[in-house]
Protein backbone atom coordinates (compact mmCIF):
# COMPACT_ATOMS: atom_id res chain seq x y z
CA UNK A 1 0.00 0.00 0.00
CA UNK A 2 2.57 2.10 0.79
CA UNK A 3 4.16 2.00 -3.03
CA UNK A 4 1.24 2.77 -4.20
CA UNK A 5 0.99 6.01 -1.85
CA UNK A 6 4.56 6.84 -3.51
CA UNK A 7 3.27 6.87 -7.23
CA UNK A 8 0.33 8.48 -6.59
CA UNK A 9 2.22 11.78 -4.90
CA UNK A 10 4.61 11.34 -7.86
CA UNK A 11 1.95 11.01 -10.26
CA UNK A 12 0.14 14.18 -8.75
CA UNK A 13 2.75 16.13 -8.69
CA UNK A 14 3.41 15.90 -12.69
CA UNK A 15 -0.06 16.96 -13.32
CA UNK A 16 -0.97 20.36 -14.46
CA UNK A 17 -3.68 22.46 -14.75
CA UNK A 18 -4.36 24.67 -17.68
CA UNK A 19 -7.78 26.56 -18.84
CA UNK A 20 -7.60 25.49 -22.62
CA UNK A 21 -6.30 23.31 -24.31
CA UNK A 22 -5.67 23.75 -28.35
CA UNK A 23 -5.65 20.80 -30.97
CA UNK A 24 -2.35 20.15 -31.61
CA UNK A 25 -1.52 20.25 -27.04
CA UNK A 26 -4.61 17.54 -27.02
CA UNK A 27 -2.46 14.80 -28.52
CA UNK A 28 -0.07 15.19 -25.88
CA UNK A 29 -2.27 15.84 -22.93
CA UNK A 30 -3.81 12.43 -24.02
CA UNK A 31 -0.28 10.82 -24.12
CA UNK A 32 0.76 12.12 -20.70
CA UNK A 33 -3.01 10.69 -19.61
CA UNK A 34 -2.16 7.55 -20.72
CA UNK A 35 1.92 7.29 -19.31
CA UNK A 36 -0.04 8.25 -15.71
CA UNK A 37 -2.59 5.61 -16.09
CA UNK A 38 0.39 2.80 -17.34
CA UNK A 39 2.22 4.21 -14.46
CA UNK A 40 -0.10 3.65 -11.84
CA UNK A 41 -1.52 0.15 -13.16
CA UNK A 42 2.00 -1.43 -13.34
CA UNK A 43 2.40 -0.24 -9.80
CA UNK A 44 -1.02 -1.56 -8.45
CA UNK A 45 -0.71 -4.76 -10.42
CA UNK A 46 2.40 -5.33 -9.58
CA UNK A 47 2.13 -5.16 -6.03
CA UNK A 48 -0.76 -7.69 -6.14
CA UNK A 49 1.31 -9.98 -7.56
CA UNK A 50 3.65 -9.44 -4.73
CA UNK A 51 1.13 -10.09 -2.25
CA UNK A 52 -0.09 -12.58 -4.00
CA UNK A 53 3.13 -14.14 -3.81
CA UNK A 54 3.87 -13.46 -0.65
CA UNK A 55 0.73 -15.15 0.63
CA UNK A 56 1.66 -18.33 -1.01
CA UNK A 57 4.82 -18.07 -0.23
CA UNK A 58 4.45 -17.16 3.21
CA UNK A 59 2.24 -20.24 4.18
CA UNK A 60 4.65 -22.62 2.40
CA UNK A 61 6.90 -21.50 4.77
CA UNK A 62 4.89 -21.30 7.88
CA UNK A 63 4.08 -25.70 7.29
CA UNK A 64 7.95 -26.45 5.58
CA UNK A 65 9.26 -24.59 9.05
CA UNK A 66 6.54 -26.65 11.26
CA UNK A 67 8.17 -29.21 9.70
CA UNK A 68 12.25 -28.76 9.98
CA UNK A 69 13.06 -25.97 11.53
CA UNK A 70 16.42 -25.48 10.15
CA UNK A 71 15.15 -24.44 7.11
CA UNK A 72 13.79 -20.64 8.64
CA UNK A 73 16.76 -19.01 7.18
CA UNK A 74 16.41 -20.74 3.30
CA UNK A 75 12.78 -20.24 3.52
CA UNK A 76 13.28 -16.43 4.77
CA UNK A 77 15.70 -15.49 1.48
CA UNK A 78 12.40 -16.88 -0.62
CA UNK A 79 10.09 -14.52 0.89
CA UNK A 80 12.23 -12.06 -0.04
CA UNK A 81 12.57 -12.60 -3.20
CA UNK A 82 8.73 -12.96 -3.69
CA UNK A 83 8.51 -9.29 -1.84
CA UNK A 84 11.44 -8.09 -4.53
CA UNK A 85 8.23 -7.80 -6.99
CA UNK A 86 7.11 -4.99 -5.24
CA UNK A 87 10.27 -2.57 -5.27
CA UNK A 88 10.66 -3.73 -8.99
CA UNK A 89 6.54 -2.51 -9.64
CA UNK A 90 7.81 0.76 -8.53
CA UNK A 91 10.75 1.12 -10.30
CA UNK A 92 8.89 0.26 -12.94
CA UNK A 93 5.89 3.29 -12.26
CA UNK A 94 8.66 5.98 -11.65
CA UNK A 95 10.20 5.88 -14.88
CA UNK A 96 7.27 5.53 -16.42
CA UNK A 97 6.10 8.56 -14.67
CA UNK A 98 9.33 10.45 -16.11
CA UNK A 99 7.79 10.08 -19.46
CA UNK A 100 4.53 12.38 -18.76
CA UNK A 101 4.90 15.56 -19.81
CA UNK A 102 1.58 17.60 -19.42
CA UNK A 103 1.43 20.01 -21.73
CA UNK A 104 1.27 23.67 -20.56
Amino acid sequence: AIYGIIIAIILNSKMKASDSFGPAQMNDLKAACYTVLAAGLAVGVGNMACGVSVGIVGSSCALADAQNSSLFVKILVVEIFASALGIFAIIIGILQAQAAVFPN
